[in-house]
């Protein structure tokens, strides 16, 4: 899939990119792509098996901009989430995209798409591209929830799954946020992602069949909970505490602890442990920073207890996390 940022008149490419669609081992390939200019940020990382890929985006644009995206390669079934911010999308038709939605299509090989950025937006999207073969073998699972989807599939071109986006539910956001916290390798890394999509997949049909889905939370309850994760991600150097956190939400601690928990796979630290040391990897990757200036960076007044963290998170010291990449560079 071709991508290009482009200025709001459409007239000047910024930034123009390939995101990729499948792996050609047997195993999960992991990308990462990003830019940072005048116009804005964006990171996103990719993670492939032979039959899907699963993208997680995250944008930030200093002025208005148009996303650009072409589709080359046959036809595939495209989930679609917004977990952060708004945008306008033109899949199909104009139309507002807010945090919690998300819907299904069917692609085809040259279906082209327009995103529009507004400025200072925040966005995070998370994508999964999945193959025909892929479809028809959780339809064979699962004929009464996926055939009519895979006939469609099959007969048309391009369509959308759902006529309306649907909100997500908190069960299937918090399979969302923490996908991309596998720990594992190999065929056990496809088996672990194979089965978030089709949790996430199932939940979503299920939801349209109005199926209980696990979750005591409201669609209200839900944006209440991504705001305040949104403010542990903001004010990670200097994190409120629990009973302010939960006043800034508008609601108490014991809901506050509850359903975060529920909703993101974590407590409420044990999230700004793991946000503060994937900020502190990426601040590693720039050699120009010291060990004391990268634990200043996320939180730390001191680097001892920042190093004595980050191992046991990682198992590896700052130091030792930084050499390794190095000589990965190396090779």
């Amino acid at each position: 899939m071709k991508v290009k940022l482009l200025r709001n008149d459409l007239k000047e490419i910024i930034e123009e990119y390939s995101i990729h669609n499948f792996s050609m081992g047997s195993g999960i390939e992991e990308n990462i792509l990003s830019f940072d200019n005048d116009y804005g940020k964006s990171t996103t990382r990719e993670l492939m098996s032979q039959n899907f890929c699963i993208t997680e985006s995250n944008i930030q644009c200093y002025k208005d901009c148009e996303l650009y995206s072409e589709f080359e390669c046959s036809k595939i079934i495209l989930f679609s989430a917004i977990l952060r911010g708004n945008i306008n999308s033109s899949y199909f038709k104009e139309e507002n995209w807010v945090a919690g939605s998300a819907n299904m299509f069917s692609i085809k090989d040259g279906i082209k798409n327009y995103y529009s950025f507004k400025k200072d937006n925040l966005v995070k999207t998370i994508d999964f591209r999945l193959s025909l073969e892929y479809m028809e073998r959780i339809a064979s699972w699962y004929p009464e929830l996926f055939e009519n989807i895979v006939s469609c599939f099959r007969k048309n071109n391009s369509f959308k799954v759902f006529s309306k986006n649907i909100m997500l539910c908190p069960e299937i956001l918090r399979v969302l946020n923490n996908i991309f916290d596998y720990k594992v390798d190999g065929n056990s890394a496809v088996m672990f992602l194979d089965s978030k999509i089709l949790e996430v997949l199932s939940l979503m049909v299920c939801k349209t069949k109005n199926i209980y889905c696990g979750s005591c939370y409201s669609a209200k309850d839900s944006d209440m909970f991504c705001y305040g994760k949104n403010i542990v991600e903001e004010q990670y150097k200097n994190p409120p505490s629990l009973h302010q956190l939960a006043l800034m939400m508008g609601t108490n601690v014991c809901k506050l602890k509850t359903g975060f928990k529920e909703l993101f796979g974590k407590t409420v630290f044990e999230y700004l442990f793991d946000y503060r040391m994937e900020l502190a990897c990426k601040y590693l990757l720039d050699s120009s920073y010291s060990i004391q200036e990268v634990a200043d960076s996320i939180g730390y007044e001191y680097h001892s207890h920042f190093s004595t963290a980050f191992k046991r998170k990682y198992g590896l010291s700052p130091l030792e996390y930084r050499n390794s990449i190095k000589q990965e560079r190396k090779k």
